[in-house]
């Protein structure tokens, strides 16, 4: 076939066939299973949302994909495991904002997110609310706020340690009015709601989809809710920008993430599937199921996000 070619052309030719073949094989991922490692336990409410989320994800790259609970010291355990893991687009991890951006700020995480992970885009958001008992005699966040300003003493507030969702929702409260919670730490989610429906406590700060079932038997009393319009599932709850508290953190957004330096084909992939299930029918119904709600944002915006919450972070965490 190749007989009376010189040997300049045979290194044409290979070189061609080369150039070719490269894309062809970018654009045969995925051609085995993939990981999303999820950084809590089963069971909890990122692993359920992204166990929602992994058979559209499956259907999309025809390929399956398997959750894998990478739990440990709040995140950090997870997270360190995706970013030192290869890169080749078998290996995908959660991310939950501002959970991951707290753990850098405060030095428990051993790297700069934002250098060491490529996000894929946001698919949840789980506002974020402050709760009291039933019987609390305080019937709205306004209540409570007038209360802590005429009580230097504050209200007692249970939460699950300083970079927690509820742990950051005070602080975000405490900042825009210039109250100060007393901060009372569970080992759990479980335990802090326990202690807010005994009265144990004042108030206990939660997501939606947490809050919700105490809701509705009426055993929790939710004060405000964050977001920028009032929750569909509790609409009789005033969001926070309603009665005027500017607060940095509304909600718990939830989003996938692989470590830097995937090929761009490969990542190209990853993040037009991501996108296309978290704005198309089917997850987003899944996920109201949970209480949450289905919200896209690029990757470009959640990056520009991480490194604005850890400045907010760094220059407030002490105060």
């Amino acid at each position: 076939m190749f007989a009376g070619t010189s040997r300049a052309g045979l290194a044409l030719a290979a070189t061609l066939l080369t150039s070719f073949a490269a894309p062809a094989f970018a654009q045969s991922y995925p051609t085995k299973p993939i990981e999303i490692n999820i950084t809590y336990g089963a069971g909890g409410g990122v692993d359920l949302n992204f166990r929602a989320f992994a058979p559209f994800l499956e259907k999309e790259l025809g390929q399956p994909v398997v959750i894998v609970n990478r739990g440990g010291a709040g995140g950090v355990t997870g997270w360190t495991f995706i970013a030192r893991a290869k890169s080749d687009g078998y290996s995908l991890g959660n991310y939950n904002l501002p959970a991951l951006s707290a753990n850098f700020a405060t030095g428990a995480l051993p790297f700069d997110p934002v250098t060491q992970f490529d996000f894929l885009g946001q698919i949840a958001f789980d506002p974020v609310v402050v709760a009291v008992s039933g019987k609390s005699p305080f019937k709205n966040m306004t209540d409570a706020v007038d209360h802590m300003r005429k009580n230097p003493g504050g209200l007692s507030y249970a939460a699950t340690g300083i970079v927690s969702s509820d742990a950051l929702t005070a602080k975000s409260v405490e900042v825009a009015t210039g109250v100060k919670f007393r901060i009372v730490n569970f080992d759990s989610g479980k335990e802090a709601i326990t202690a807010g429906l005994g009265g144990h406590v004042d108030a206990v700060g939660l997501t939606v989809s947490e809050a919700i079932p105490y809701v509705k038997d009426g055993s929790l009393r939710v004060l405000a809710v964050g977001g920028d319009a009032r929750d569909p599932q509790m609409p009789d709850v005033p969001t926070f920008k309603e009665l005027g508290y500017d607060i940095q953190f509304q909600g718990s957004a939830r989003g996938l993430a692989i470590p830097v330096g995937a090929p761009p084909e490969v990542l190209d992939r990853l993040k037009a599937a991501v996108r296309k299930i978290a704005t198309s029918s089917g997850y987003p119904e899944k996920a109201a199921e949970l209480g949450l709600k289905a919200v896209y944002v690029a990757p470009e915006e959640v990056k520009k996000t991480v490194g604005s919450q850890v400045e907010w972070l760094k220059a407030n965490l002490k105060r």
